[in-house]
């Protein structure tokens, strides 16, 4: 993540459906045309984001229900947010959000198809 932003201030992706069960989730990007698997803790952080819980909320939260010290769940935390933001899942306000349909990332570019003549 570049810059220092406190959690609350990201925003789910609008084009990001989800799908939970007992085993995790599967996100779907409808927007990139991309789907993402969460394992059953990546799947409770999401819940917490959802929520707009910030990092120390999370890792407090992840606390009581694993047992792992908190300086580890603070770090694991923030590392798959970094993540989630890197894949466009999340966003920061007034960040640009790609709007690039999945469709059109499997025709090539103009540019592309001109050469290729």
């Amino acid at each position: 993540m570049s810059g220092p932003a406190m959690i609350t201030d990201f925003t789910i992706a609008p084009g990001v459906r989800e799908t939970a069960s007992e085993d995790g989730a599967v996100l779907l990007d409808v927007e990139q045309g991309i789907c993402f698997s969460l394992n059953p803790v990546g799947l409770r952080i999401w819940e917490l984001l959802k929520k707009r819980c910030s990092l120390d909320q999370i890792a407090d939260a992840l606390g009581q229900e694993f047992s792992v010290s908190r300086s580890q769940l603070l770090s694991d935390a923030t590392e798959f947010v970094a993540a989630l933001e890197a894949k466009h899942l999340i966003h920061r306000p007034g960040q640009p959000v790609p709007k690039r349909s999945w469709f059109s990332r499997m025709l090539p570019r103009r540019k592309e198809r001109s050469s290729a003549r």
